[in-house]
């Protein structure tokens, strides 16, 4: 007997997703929703869809490849066994699991670990990206660069948070991603899902920054360029005492070389104050 993959979406335990699927067609059924015909490992069959039919908007990816997700019903009733069919932004992707790492969990400091193996014609040697997310353009995506910070928060802001039916991560995560601007697109997905609820949230996060802490606020722009030039300096004296080293390997002596040094800074100082 043939394992049924699709059916088995709706099971609790299974893939929360079926990947590598072509849609093949989009048709109504007998009460009007749409009836997806896909093609997956060389097997057609059809699946009951999300939707009520509509020609312009149902066959809009007919011919395109994606996954196929079990819906969940919100405010309306759905037919037994729905599913809604997602494509991929780059049409070369591909679930390759022969790539997929053991590990699914995150890594010890609480990051998303690249467990999950695609490739696509920009990478065709296979690449491994979080488990959750789907790479975007030629399989991009932005790695997990979180860093861990604790917290405690008083009873108000849990109060607050309850409010709105979220938990105090969830409402800080939130306002992060509006603070920093951070955009989630479905074309370079984010590894640790943080992303802006829109531009008016943007606006309102940094108008409460700069009313609250702007006067306390620095030039990271100019902050950044001098480390990268005290790190490029560092480089270069490092540069220096390996070729000293390897002067004095080949029989140099190290007094001439210094004497050579003093006096190219003797003569432009010189050079300097005519």
């Amino acid at each position: 007997m043939t394992f049924d993959i699709f059916a088995a979406l709706a099971q609790p335990g299974f893939p929360v997703a079926v990947h590598n699927v072509r849609l093949v067609a989009v048709q109504p059924d007998a009460a009007g929703h749409e009836l997806l015909t896909v093609e997956h490992a060389g097997i057609t069959r059809e699946l009951p869809g999300s939707g009520p039919w509509s020609e312009e908007h149902s066959r809009r990816n007919v011919g395109r490849f994606g996954y196929v997700v079990a819906a969940r019903p919100f405010d309306r009733e759905l037919p037994a066994g729905a599913c809604h069919f997602r494509d991929y932004i780059d049409q070369s992707l591909r679930r390759v699991p022969e790539l997929d790492c053991n590990r699914r969990d995150d890594s010890d400091d609480g990051r998303a670990q690249d467990v999950v193996g695609w490739y696509c014609e920009a990478k065709p040697y296979g690449f491994r990206a979080p488990f959750g997310i789907i790479p975007g353009e030629s399989g991009r995506f932005v790695h997990d660069e979180t860093v861990a910070v604790t917290l405690r928060v008083p009873p108000e802001f849990v109060r607050e948070c309850q409010r709105v039916q979220m938990t105090p991560e969830g409402l800080l995560r939130s306002f992060v991603g509006d603070l920093a601007g951070v955009i989630n697109s479905a074309a370079c997905p984010r590894a640790d899902g943080y992303g802006s609820n829109g531009s008016d949230e943007r606006e309102y996060a940094d108008a409460w920054y700069e009313r609250a802490h702007g006067m306390n606020a620095i030039d990271m722009d100019a902050q950044e360029d001098a480390r990268f030039e005290a790190e490029e300096q560092q480089f270069r004296r490092d540069d220096f005492a390996d070729l000293l080293d390897e002067f004095e390997s080949h029989g140099g002596q190290s007094e001439e070389l210094f004497a050579l040094v003093a006096a190219l800074v003797e003569k432009q100082a010189a050079n300097d104050g005519a």
